[in-house]
């Protein structure tokens, strides 16, 4: 059983799931059975779709000190069960999104979403550094599908900020990943952008990318929903807090930093979507 949970790399997914969570909850604060159930089905179709991941990369992972101890690689797993795995994983996923959404429009998004990350992302990743762009838009969909079951408008405001928000947050994501693991992508021979620039060159690229998630974040605080003063300012001070950590590290210089930085990428976005939620449900009561 846990090597099916590792398969599925169910952190990932759980962040995804709360994503798609996220986006439902700014587009309506009610927490109905429905949106419960279309997170659900989200969820079910993100480990099916990572599990099929872990099946197409199981050769690179095995080459990559990182992953291969993975399940695949590790012989714990056959491929046939990886590949049941995903089947089940997807399939009843978006059965229960085409059942309990009220609209297909969501159920659709999320097969056009396994499309992306399995079909394009994957395997455009081991060919160019650009496959980054597929993978970037892949991540951004759960927040945007969750908007959308939630009742939110389709090119909304607050559903194009949704989307910049995860894009942005994606990029120096896989960019500090790339940093902390670099000796495994150099020996594994993927594509990447350490072969095309300098390390220190990489780590300027992170004012771009941290500034301007920093300012999406911000953004967030000035939508037009009833919230506490309290919330506005959370989303504030976590957004500058955040682009501080970052301004500081490249100050700082240090190269072996990357594990922290991840740690307060990932932790800023929990808190930044923990604060609005928490401030829709209670703004609406």
């Amino acid at each position: 059983m846990i090597a099916r949970l590792r398969l599925a790399k169910i952190p990932l997914c759980f962040l995804i799931g709360s994503a798609a969570f996220f986006g439902a909850i700014l587009a309506n604060p009610l927490v109905s059975p429905r949106i419960l159930f279309v997170v659900g089905g989200i969820f079910f179709v993100a480990t099916g779709a990572a599990s099929l991941n872990s099946l197409q990369e199981q050769h690179l992972d095995s080459k990559m000190g990182r992953t291969k101890d993975r399940p695949l690689p590790a012989g714990q797993l056959t491929p046939r069960q990886a590949g049941l795995q995903a089947f089940i994983l997807i399939v009843g996923g978006l059965l229960l999104l085409f059942i309990k959404a009220g609209d297909p429009l969501p159920a659709i998004i999320t097969a056009f979403a396994v499309i992306l990350y399995n079909g394009i992302y994957t395997p455009l990743k081991k060919i160019t550094v650009l496959a980054i762009i597929p993978g970037a838009l892949c991540g951004a969909l759960p927040a945007y599908i969750g908007w959308l079951a939630g009742g939110g408008e389709g090119l909304g405001f607050t559903a194009i900020l949704l989307f910049a928000l995860f894009v942005l947050w994606q990029v120096p994501h896989f960019w500090l990943i790339l940093l902390k693991y670099q000796d495994d992508y150099v020996t594994g021979r993927l594509p990447n952008l350490l072969s095309q620039f300098e390390e220190n060159t990489l780590k300027r690229l992170f004012i771009t990318w941290i500034g301007a998630l920093a300012f999406v974040m911000l953004m967030f605080a000035a939508l037009p929903y009833p919230l506490a003063n309290t919330v506005r300012y959370g989303v504030v001070v976590n957004a500058f807090c955040l682009a501080g950590i970052f301004f500081a590290w490249l100050k700082l210089r240090k190269s072996d930093d990357y594990s922290l930085l991840l740690v307060a990428l990932n932790c800023a976005l929990l808190i930044h979507m923990v604060i609005l939620v928490l401030g829709r449900v209670v703004g609406n009561q």
